[in-house]
C-alpha cells in the first residue's frame, strides 16, 4: 500500500542572500516531515531561494530517505534536454507543470507556481516584497487555504506565517 502524498512547495525572490536561508528551510522542512508527515518537495528552477530549497532539501534526503525532491517547470527547454543525466541526478523527477495550451509563454512561470499550490499542503516561502511572484504565489496560497510559513517578516504587508 502506498503512503498518502504529503507536499510542499517553494516560493521565494530570485535574489535571496544571508539570513541563514539554508538553515532556516531546512529547519522548517524538516518540521514538516517529522510532524506533518511531509514526504514529497516540489521546487522551481528560477532563483536563489528555489536553489537554496534544493539543497536543503537535498540534505535532509541524506537523513529522510522516503522523501522526494522533484523540480516543477514550466515547459521544456533545451538546458534541460541536453542535461537530462544532471537533472535527474538532482531531482527524483522533474514535472512539467499543466498548463492551459492557449496561456501565454510569459505567464507560465505563474502557471506553474499556482500549479504547484493546487498540488501542495504547505507553502514554504521568502517575501519580503510587495510586488512580484513570489508575493503573487503566496497570495494565491493564501486563498487555497494552503498552510504558508514565511522565512521573512512582512509585518509591513500583514502576511504568512511567521516564524521565530
Amino acid at each position: 500500500m502506498m503512503d498518502k502524498v504529503i507536499r510542499c512547495c517553494f516560493a521565494g525572490h530570485h535574489d535571496v542572500y544571508g539570513e541563514n536561508i539554508f538553515d532556516r528551510i531546512k529547519e522548517v522542512a524538516e518540521n514538516l516531515i517529522v510532524n506533518y508527515g511531509v514526504n514529497e518537495f516540489w521546487v522551481g528552477n528560477y532563483g536563489g531561494f528555489d536553489g537554496w530549497s534544493a539543497s536543503a532539501i537535498r540534505e535532509l534526503k541524506m537523513k529522510y530517505s522516503h522523501i522526494e525532491l522533484d523540480l516543477v517547470i514550466p515547459y521544456l527547454t533545451e538546458k534541460i534536454n541536453e542535461n537530462k543525466e544532471q537533472y535527474y541526478k538532482n531531482y527524483d523527477n522533474i514535472i512539467v507543470a499543466e498548463i492551459q495550451a492557449n496561456t501565454p509563454k510569459r505567464f507560465h512561470i505563474i502557471k506553474a507556481n499556482e500549479f504547484m499550490v493546487d498540488n501542495a499542503d504547505f507553502l514554504i516561502c521568502y517575501v519580503e516584497r510587495s510586488w512580484g511572484g513570489a508575493l503573487r504565489t503566496y497570495e494565491y496560497a493564501k486563498r487555497k487555504n494552503k498552510k504558508i510559513y514565511n522565512l521573512k517578516s512582512l509585518e509591513n504587508l500583514g502576511c504568512c506565517v511567521q516564524l521565530t
